[in-house]
């Protein structure tokens, strides 16, 4: 009975039910495109930053940051174990560690920095969130642009370094930095190539933003942290990488934040105004039902149970439609270097009981004023 009343009303006022429906859904369209949209665009936005490169290194405290950047014979050597320490530990916020091993050598008639590098995998790491510098093959090169320029070759072709032969795999484009002038081979080989077996001049990390608080809450908690694990060593931050990441995941949480609240209070005002006039509507016949003694729990029951159908069909109907338009919208600029951008079935849940908790805080008003209606002044009117 309970059911076919609620039926029965839908039928009645099918419009206003329409109404709802379709309000509903396209405010859920709104919300769940808004929601993937911006959540794929923050994700492309920090895999874009991370690509510009590592922005930390990470040095004993004894060694002269001048000395690692100019390259001299002055560097610190340390052992390469310490970067396998550092990427057991998940309570870092770096992660993407690099071990590097780097000389001033002459080629080609020209010196060039010869830099040996070991990419070491931490716990976590995927296909789509990788380090941003891949390994190398034994026997096999990658050369900076400028360091491209003097040899004078091309990928594919064989280069000569300290009397050891190398095959070059890639030539990394001009980035207008150090990087330019590097010869990158595999650690070991560099290693053996200059008698440093088991030694590194610095470890490349990656500063992620994971855990919370502001970029400088962040530095704080991984200097604390790497003190603890690998006491005596020191970190210098690349700070308009790590700040340009900073920004661009703030921009897009604050962005998505504002909007999403803007759509659930849109929402609760289109319910609200919508079960007003529907109250209104069914005076008569809520005052019918409680002067036969139908209580007020009863009739409640009929319009909360009514609404949490509708929301669940809008929500279904709102989600397929609002995943459908972020996928067919953002996917051909939004893929850069990570997953393509698809619906994320598992957001339905969460959309679906969000969507029936605002119907029903929304029908709270119009239930108010249903409970305070006099049903013998209703009938006296009629």
């Amino acid at each position: 009975m309970f059911f076919r009343l609620i039926v029965r009303q839908a039928r009645q006022k099918w419009g206003i039910s329409c109404l709802l429906f379709f309000a509903m859904a396209s405010l859920v369209v709104l919300y769940v495109y808004l929601r993937n949209s911006t959540q794929f665009t923050n994700r492309a936005m920090q895999i874009i930053m991370k690509n510009m490169g590592h922005n930390l290194v990470l040095l004993p405290e004894e060694a002269n940051a001048l000395d690692t950047y100019r390259c001299t014979d002055e560097q610190v050597l340390f052992s390469d174990e310490a970067t396998r320490t550092l990427a057991k530990h998940r309570g870092l916020n770096s992660k993407y560690y690099v071990s590097t091993l780097q000389k001033l050598v002459p080629l080609g008639g020209t010196k060039l920095l010869l830099t040996g590098i070991e990419p070491v995998k931490s716990p976590g790491e995927t296909r789509e969130k990788r380090n941003p510098i891949s390994p190398l093959g034994p026997g096999r090169a990658r050369l900076g642009a400028e360091a491209a320029r003097a040899l004078g070759v091309k990928t594919e072709k064989e280069i000569a370094v300290l009397g050891s032969s190398f095959r070059v795999e890639e030539i990394v484009p001009e980035r207008g930095t150090l990087d330019d002038y590097r010869v990158y081979i595999p650690l070991g080989d560099c290693q053996k190539l200059l008698g440093r077996e088991g030694r590194i001049n610095m470890i490349l990390a990656f500063e992620c933003l994971h855990g919370g608080g502001t970029l400088s809450d962040v530095e704080a908690r991984q200097r604390r942290n790497l003190a603890k694990i690998l006491p005596g060593f020191k970190q210098i931050t690349k700070t308009d990488i790590s700040r340009g990441r900073f920004m661009a995941r703030l921009t897009t949480q604050r962005y998505l934040y504002y909007l999403l609240g803007l759509v659930l209070c849109i929402t609760v005002v289109v319910i609200a105004i919508t079960g007003l006039q529907e109250v209104s509507e069914r005076r008569q016949e809520a005052g019918i039902m409680v002067a036969m003694g139908t209580s007020y729990l009863y009739i409640v029951g009929l319009y909360v149970v009514k609404i949490l159908l509708v929301a669940l069909l809008a929500s279904a109907a709102g989600f397929l439609a609002g995943s459908g338009l972020s996928v067919w919208l953002t996917r051909p600029f939004l893929v850069f270097q990570t997953q393509p951008v698809s619906i994320v079935w598992g957001h339905l849940p969460k959309v679906m009981l969000l969507t029936c908790i605002v119907a029903v805080v929304a029908e709270i008003i119009p239930m108010i004023k249903l409970v305070r209606m006099d049903p013998s002044a209703i009938l006296t009117e009629e």
